[in-house]
């Protein structure tokens, strides 16, 4: 799969605006550089609820470790928190996948230090 990586937007302290500087959801995916202060916004602007799902590369005991599925309800929005390490992929980035990109936006925002 040819990934297409997202920017990261810094969140300034006195807030940002959720709304803009979104990216359409690419049918192969998209990605980005895995730290603990980057979080990653989803917003559905279809009529029904739509699924992403963040993968884990771990293994327990040789057994693959499930991936994160992610429902974002039917035009409405979601921020999920920054990922472990556990969703870092051998080059250092968090692969995000989905099952219906069309009507799909995503961003990378990160937290100040």
């Amino acid at each position: 799969m040819a990934r297409t990586d997202l920017a990261v937007r810094p969140m300034p302290r006195t807030g940002v605006a959720l709304g803009v500087g979104l990216a359409a959801a690419q049918v192969d995916g998209n990605a980005f550089d895995h730290t603990d202060r980057r979080m990653l916004l989803i917003k559905n602007s279809n009529g029904a609820p739509a699924t992403v799902t963040v993968q884990i590369p771990a293994t327990v005991e040789g057994q693959d470790v499930v991936d994160l599925p992610v429902t974002i309800p039917a035009n409405d929005s979601l921020l999920l928190p920054p990922f472990s390490a556990v969703y870092r992929q051998a080059n250092g980035k968090v692969y995000i996948d989905y099952a219906a990109p069309a009507g799909l936006t995503v961003g990378v925002l990160e937290q100040p230090v």
